[in-house]
């Protein structure tokens, strides 16, 4: 073999091997680029879910408030609603209980109860307060009962009220505090 042969040769080998180290050497490469680029991917996505919570979590923050504002506000409504349905049934109960006691059946049920609370007095001494408003009615009243009355100094707005103080007893059929125990209910 002459020089421009082994020259050859060795020109050929020098780049073969050439070849194969800068094969590998980039084959190393992009293995490493192709690492780092899923690396970066992964980081990438992880940092945007993260962001997507953290966006989530103020817009349910922010929905929620709206929600309770809106919740508040319509309690008041609904608060208010009822405070003026509650005032105008009371009106119309009181209207209705003024046409009622200038009724007969006003009359019996004054009657009745009159007859309820000497039954619950007994033998003992007992006050029975009529309205002031039932002055007119105490003298038949009186009579059906056969029981002595007291015209109140207080307006009571109908009924009666009646004190046993020996037992310590008040009897309050008043239509004024069967009102405020409906309006509790209310």
């Amino acid at each position: 073999m002459q020089i421009k042969e082994k020259m050859k040769v060795f020109q050929k080998f020098a780049i073969d091997v050439a070849n194969t180290e800068s094969d590998a050497m980039i084959r190393e490469y992009q293995e490493s680029c192709e690492k780092e680029l899923e690396e970066f991917r992964k980081n990438k996505q992880t940092e945007l879910e993260h962001k997507f919570q953290i966006e989530e979590a103020k817009i349910r923050r922010q929905v929620n408030r709206k929600v309770s504002k809106e919740v508040l506000r319509q309690k008041r409504i609904l608060d208010h609603c009822k405070r003026e349905w509650k005032e105008k049934l009371i009106e119309q109960v009181k209207i209705l209980l003024e046409e009622y006691q200038k009724t007969e059946a006003y009359k019996d049920y004054l009657t009745a109860k009159i007859e309820m609370a000497r039954k619950v007095a007994g033998k003992e001494a007992v006050t029975i307060y009529i309205n002031p408003s039932d002055a007119d009615k105490k003298e038949e009243l009186e009579h059906k009962t056969k029981m002595e009355l007291t015209v109140s100094s207080m307006d009571f707005g109908g009924g009666i009220r009646a004190v046993i103080r020996s037992r310590n007893i008040l009897i309050d059929e008043s239509f004024m505090t069967k009102l405020e125990q409906e309006e509790t209910y209310l």
